[in-house]
């Protein structure tokens, strides 16, 4: 009966090492792409429902709460904000109010949550902006609030 030495083993262990290392990289640039491309959704969906509100009644809804649709809006809002978001953090819709620091008149706000953070990953955040706006989280209709929130300005 022939057994492996350990230098036979010590190979197949650098080599499945090796594959590692290599698939590692790919794997997080499919997850960062599946997170961007569900969060990009999900605001382009919520911007449409709000947007036909305002054009049937004339007038944005009334600030919200994190997680809760606002009142004027239940039974139209996808469920998936009352939800937490692909990159931590909660929805909220945010009116005629200071939207985390950034000036929009009306805006979409991804949050941090009690125990529930936003992700902090500066290239996931640049992955949205560059698919949804100008690739530049200070400018445009994405940006960054001052507490690392995410704006989706709907209206300035």
């Amino acid at each position: 009966m022939r057994a492996f030495t350990l230098v036979e083993i010590m190979v197949v262990v650098v080599i499945i090492g090796l594959l590692a290392a290599a698939g590692i990289p790919s794997y997080r640039r499919i997850t960062m792409r599946s997170k961007v491309t569900t969060i990009a959704n999900d605001l382009k969906q919520f911007s449409t429902v709000i947007q036909a509100y305002t054009l049937q009644n004339g007038h944005w809804p009334a600030d919200g709460t994190p997680q809760i649709v606002p009142t004027e809006m239940a039974g139209s809002m996808p469920g998936n904000f009352e939800l937490t978001s692909p990159f931590g953090g909660v929805y909220k819709w945010n009116y005629d109010v200071s939207a985390d620091g950034v000036t929009a008149k009306a805006a979409l706000i991804v949050q941090t949550a009690p125990g529930n953070p936003i992700s902090d990953d500066e290239e996931l955040l640049t992955m949205l902006d560059k698919q949804m706006d100008d690739g530049d989280l200070t400018t445009g209709l994405i940006q960054t609030g001052s507490t690392n929130s995410l704006v989706y300005i709907i209206e300035k």
